[in-house]
């Protein structure tokens, strides 16, 4: 998101990024050399985060009040049980000019549906529409100032999630004994298969989610183009198509290099 960029830019040295259920760290080039805190109840990944991190809830947060600029929560907020909760902790640590950057799928999406159908809910404990999802973040005293759409690359189709110790239904094991290409030619042909349906019809069959930013300002929020082109193997998202071409309809991922299939420009 560009406005994310723009915000980033400008933050000084001092100011203090929250990155909420961090994992092994969110948007690692965005917020490369930045001032970032991560928290997360799993002390597993947060041993390969690079930045200071503390094992918490989302609703429990172990920092002071008006302690952050800026708090990102990047698809994270599906996987929290208490948001209420946790929209009360962002409030109480955030200054009163920061802002905030959130990430979530759409809970009536294709993607979430089939994501939740392979996975037995993979993890997603909630499930939001637009409209209840930005009513329920302006409860941190917040104001919606941008939004993007954000599509699928059916990343979560990968062989590795159905041979670990997750909870896959029993129905679903069996896809554990495939071979790893036909995850990779299950994900590109729904790459294909939804844009080609959505582009001809102008159905909603590759969206995703949302990329929200709020701000302590009552503006009215930008909207942002979004894209298809998201990386089928490390699902980077571009605001533009990358223009690293390595054959007609082919281009190269800047961050994993892996060959992707190069879509149009969407229209909304």
């Amino acid at each position: 998101m560009r406005l994310l960029d723009q915000w980033l830019n400008e933050l000084p040295p001092s100011h203090r990024i929250l990155d909420l259920g961090c994992g092994p760290g969110s948007l690692p080039i965005k917020l490369s050399g930045l001032n970032v805190t991560g928290v997360d109840v799993d002390s597993k990944t947060l041993a390969n985060n690079p930045n200071p991190a503390a094992c918490a809830e989302s609703h429990n947060l172990p920092f002071a009040n008006r302690s952050f600029d800026l708090v990102i929560a990047h698809h994270t907020l599906e996987h929290f049980r208490d948001i209420p909760g946790t929209i009360r902790e962002i409030r109480r640590v955030l200054k009163p000019d920061g802002r905030m950057f959130v990430t979530v799928p759409a809970g009536s999406s294709f993607s979430d549906r089939l994501y939740r159908l392979l996975l037995c809910g993979g993890g997603h404990f909630q499930r939001f529409s637009f409209e209840s999802l930005i009513s329920q973040l302006e409860g941190t005293g917040l104001h919606l100032a941008a939004r993007q759409d954000l599509f699928s690359s059916f990343l979560f189709l990968a062989k590795r999630n159905f041979v670990s110790a997750g909870p896959v239904p029993r129905r679903m094991r069996w896809l554990g004994t495939l071979p790893s290409w036909s995850f990779s030619f299950a994900r590109l042909f729904l790459n294909l298969a939804t844009r080609a349906v959505d582009g001809c019809f102008a159905t909603r069959f590759s969206l995703y989610g949302w990329a929200l930013a709020f701000a302590p300002e009552n503006v009215s929020p930008q909207v942002e183009p979004g894209t298809w082109n998201v990386c089928m193997s490390c699902g980077a998202g571009f605001s533009e198509p990358p223009t690293e071409r390595i054959a007609w309809l082919l281009y190269r991922c800047p961050y994993c290099s892996a060959a992707n299939y190069r879509f149009p420009p969407h229209r909304d």
